[in-house]
């Protein structure tokens, strides 16, 4: 029973993620593109957003783990620490998404439909999926320190085509309205957040081993 009941949220989440995934897509491909650049372009462009890189991580692995679970990908989708750093990262989509990023703008129609489903349905979700169906195992405290790589990453990644492009995706890294050394600081304390809340899913993640 409880197989199946696990087996229907990833299906529902999928789903939902992918729709909110190919629908942001389209729609934004189609707004770029009407700014001047190329498909390909647009896309790159897409794909430099935190919030699109881990929504399609997070469906890929669902998408995976229940149609593929015994491939290589369903076997490195099903670890417990990927799954943790997927959920770590999500978190993340999801409260600077609500706590610094919402207010500056305000958004219509599809554009709206998509970010309530990336940013304020699929990250919880997946939280929950997490908490709820993901067996537990005593995850090493340093692991919290080698998911900062993949964040790490991703900025120097935005710092150099911003630099280059003149395009940063989000305002608290803004190379066009910030100095370098007010990027820095937002992003050290952005990588703090990463870390206390590795710590305490590792934590929790040993507490329910522990329980079991």
């Amino acid at each position: 029973m409880k197989n199946n009941t696990k087996a229907i949220y990833m299906a529902i989440l999928a789903i939902m993620t992918w729709i909110g995934l190919c629908v942001q897509f389209y729609i934004s491909t189609e707004k770029y593109m009407s700014q001047g650049r190329t498909f390909g372009g647009a896309i790159v462009q897409l794909l430099s957003y935190f919030t699109i890189q881990n929504n399609l991580l997070i469906a890929l692995a669902l998408t995976v783990l229940l149609l593929w679970p015994a491939s290589k990908w369903g076997s490195f989708f099903s670890k417990l620490s990927v799954l943790s750093a997927l959920t770590l990262y999500i978190t993340i989509v999801c409260l600077v998404y609500q706590i610094v990023l919402r207010r500056q703008h305000t958004q219509h129609g599809l554009f709206k439909f998509c970010d309530e489903i990336l940013h304020t349905l699929s990250p919880p979700l997946f939280v929950l999926f997490w908490l709820i169906f993901v067996d537990k195992g005593k995850l090493a405290w340093s692991k919290a320190f080698s998911w900062l790589i993949y964040p790490l990453i991703y900025f120097i990644f935005i710092i150099a085509r911003g630099v280059i492009t003149g395009y940063y995706p989000y305002s608290f890294i803004d190379g066009t309205k910030l100095n370098l050394g007010q990027i820095a600081v937002n992003f050290f304390f952005l990588l703090l957040t990463f870390l206390a809340i590795g710590l305490i899913y590792i934590g929790i993640s040993r507490l329910s081993k522990k329980q079991t």
